[in-house]
């Protein structure tokens, strides 16, 4: 079966790497025969720094489904167009926002930059911070705050883009019009009801539509009607994940 487990808020928290128990389990469940694989609204740049070695290979889809690698190599890479890029940007600057954007491992930090978002950027030193003339091939655009927050969606909201809210830190970020994780999945030939699926938030919903299973970890009013099954947060909530991914894998 293929298993694919989105990051922040589901398996790793705080910030932090997915702990070595969880790993453990995944890693006797990949030798066991099953696919595992990870969705994230992380760029593949953050993603590794929080995954075990041994899973740098696997199926990663970055950037809510903007690039997907697997083998250690680069498979897809979903680019912002350049006229939706151009206005992302004058938004941007019209709005006084502070925002990120990604490439394929570098980045840039337009505006303030004080967000606790923008420490959790690059913690494994993989990439490098370049000036906006240096941007080529953006992949996603991150906004964390602005001075009219309503204004700036409400424009946005004409764009071709795809929107993904996060509602742990307030952030909305825009990648391709038609690119979210599922898209990603299907683009890698997994198609609806041939995965189990592991997710928290608002970003995670397009896989939750066409899982063969999902698990929602702790608790998102919209993500709810889809899940196949809760688990709720809690101080025992990682012996619960791994008692249901043994469950499921038998």
């Amino acid at each position: 079966m293929n298993l694919i487990f989105d990051l922040d808020g589901t398996l790793a928290f705080a910030g932090q790497p997915v702990s070595p128990a969880i790993s453990d389990t995944l890693h006797r469940l990949r030798m066991a025969g099953h696919t595992i694989g990870f969705a994230s609204a992380r760029p593949h740049r953050d993603m590794l720094p929080v995954l075990d070695e041994r899973f740098h290979d696997a199926l990663l889809i970055g950037a809510n489904g903007a690039m997907t690698s697997e083998g250690g190599k680069l498979l897809r890479l979903n680019c912002l167009p350049p006229e939706t890029y151009g206005s992302l940007l004058e938004l941007a600057e019209r709005f006084s926002a502070s925002y990120l954007v990604d490439l394929e491992w570098d980045y840039h930090v337009g505006g303030e930059g004080n967000h606790p978002f923008f420490a959790m950027i690059d913690p494994g030193g993989l990439g490098k911070r370049v000036d906006v003339q240096a941007i080529a091939n953006p992949v996603k655009f991150l906004v964390t705050h602005c001075d009219d927050d309503e204004a700036f969606a409400a424009r946005v909201a004409d764009l071709p883009v795809a929107l993904h809210q996060h509602s742990d830190m307030q952030l909305l970020d825009m990648t391709q019009l038609g690119v979210n994780k599922m898209s990603a999945l299907e683009a890698h030939g997994i198609a609806a009801g041939q995965f189990i699926c592991f997710g928290n938030d608002f970003n995670d919903i397009p896989m939750f539509r066409h899982a063969a299973h999902s698990v929602m970890i702790g608790d998102h009013p919209e993500l709810m009607p889809l899940a196949s099954e809760r688990l709720a947060s809690g101080p025992d909530l990682e012996a619960r994940i791994i008692a249901v991914l043994e469950r499921l894998a038998r």
